[in-house]
């Protein structure tokens, strides 16, 4: 399996305030209605309300971003290197009128200069709010003025295989990409050492796997169903081995599993896990028989530690957990998802099977030891913001005029290196410019350009005269 992260191109958090108290109170997301039951053998028409995936993608893709963030030297989350850096991309969707945009963790791990571009063609620099390393979850924020459009969730414990489904995305940097196909199956596991090769055990892998077409750049992006409701995160695709390459072996992150979580992102940044105490094991056939369990379905109990909330609420080796909450635990898998997303503190009804008689307990999680938490962002919202990224020093064309074209005795400020992929980079702003004018303001030296761009705003469009090669010509980048 190959991560579908970015080919990256990043920027990072300037200019974006942090999370206030109105956006926490704002819904985070809408669920979308409750679709009706479909009976077995019943088809399942591709957007209800209009028919067919271009009113189905039509709808969705206002919804989806471009995601983008520059990789420093000596990252590793990368796709493509550009010069002197590395670059990013990857996609996300927005959940709220606030400005949260929902991504993967790969996809903004260790970037800076963090930004996403609109469907609309605007682009707008973004912060981390929160990430999740064991579920590849983020959560973005934007300001943005004017109403935005948003995705509603739906419901992913109730997608059958087989139901038709689209995806959007960013592959390889081709903006805006839909591709079809339906669900091959759910609750897919699948080795991701190659997220995360120490601790690979531990990452959750519960995916939905999906045929439409998932590529480099997808990551983050929404998988959508007959109705326009987002079912998952494009995660990830099985490339397969190097003479039999793969086709379409695509996974998502189920929504379920980020709904449970997205709020504890935005309260903390991080999404504490549960505690029980307790290490459960798959039934196989032979267990099934050798206990006399009527079917293989559940979670069998191998060990209890000692004072804890699995000992505490009566649980022995042996015993057969066959619901959570009052939802059905199928396998080990189910369980351990179930217990590690549940909200410490909170009262939690489960069912077991004992010596063939099924029983009722009450559990209580405790808050889990720190571990697998993601490593803190560059581009986090509660980091400070940063200069423009440019440097420049004083410049005497008198001294050597050829070098920019001047005529003898005026001066300006030159521009001596220029960040890859920062705002003056790519505004083109070049090695050997000279800086006569911001606004306004002429300036002379480099504390004339710190005051003149100082009389702008974070996140303000910030006009420049420049001369090149004899000739003077305005540009304009956006202040971070």
């Amino acid at each position: 399996m190959r991560l579908v992260a970015p080919i990256a191109l990043g920027l990072a958090c300037l200019g974006v305030a942090p999370v206030s108290a109105d956006a926490r109170d704002a819904p985070l997301w809408t669920n979308a209605p409750r679709r009706p039951a479909v009976r077995a053998g019943q088809a399942t028409k591709v957007g209800e309300t209009g028919g067919g995936f271009a009113d189905l993608a039509g709808r969705a893709r206002a919804a989806v971003v471009h995601v983008r963030g520059e990789m420093p030297e000596g990252g590793t989350a990368t796709e493509s290197e550009g010069e002197g850096g590395k670059t990013s991309i990857g996609t996300g969707f927005i959940i709220n009128k606030s400005g949260y945009v929902v991504t993967n963790e790969h996809v903004v791990r260790g970037v800076v200069d963090l930004r996403v571009r609109l469907y609309d063609g605007r682009e707008l620099p973004a912060c981390v709010a929160g990430a999740d390393l064991p579920t590849d979850i983020a959560l973005l924020k934007i300001e943005a003025k004017g109403p935005l459009p948003v995705l509603a969730f739906g419901n992913s414990d109730a997608v059958r295989v087989g139901e038709p489904v689209i995806a959007i995305g960013n592959p390889y940097g081709f903006n805006h990409s839909v591709t079809a196909g339906i669900v091959s199956a759910k609750e897919r596991v699948v080795d991701r050492s190659s997220l995360h090769e120490e601790r690979a055990e531990d990452l959750y892998s519960f995916f939905i796997q999906t045929d439409a077409s998932i590529n480099l750049g997808n990551s983050g992006g929404p998988l959508i169903d007959a109705t326009g409701a987002v079912i998952g995160i494009n995660a990830a695709f099985w490339a397969g081995h190097p003479l039999q390459p793969a086709q379409g072996i695509g996974f998502a992150i189920p929504i379920n599993m980020a709904k449970a979580l997205l709020p504890r992102l935005v309260e903390t940044g991080t999404a504490r896990r549960a505690f029980l105490g307790v290490d459960a094991q798959p039934i196989d056939p032979e267990l099934e028989a050798a206990l006399k369990l009527p079917s293989g379905r559940g979670a069998l109990i191998a060990s209890i530690e000692k004072a804890s909330p699995a000992e505490a609420a009566g649980l022995e080796p042996g015993d057969v957990v066959v619901a959570w909450d009052g939802s059905e635990v199928a396998t080990s898998e189910d369980f351990k998802i179930d217990a590690q997303l549940s909200v410490p503190g909170a009262r939690i009804k489960i069912a077991i099977l004992r010596d063939g008689k099924r029983a009722e307990r009450e559990i209580v999680p405790r808050v889990a030891p720190i571990k697998d938490v993601a490593p803190p962002h560059p581009s986090s919202c509660t980091r400070p913001r940063e200069p423009l990224q440019a440097n420049v020093d004083d410049f005497d064309v008198q001294q050597a005029p050829a070098r920019a074209g001047a005529p003898a005795g005026s001066r300006g400020v030159a521009v001596s290196r220029v960040t890859d992929h920062s705002a003056a980079a790519q505004a083109g702003l070049k090695v050997g410019d000279v800086v006569l004018r911001i606004g306004t303001t002429g300036v002379r030296t480099p504390p004339d350009v710190a005051a003149a761009l100082g009389g702008y705003k974070l996140g303000a469009p910030v006009p420049m005269l420049v001369r090149r090669g004899g000739f003077d010509f305005w540009m304009a980048f956006t202040r971070r």
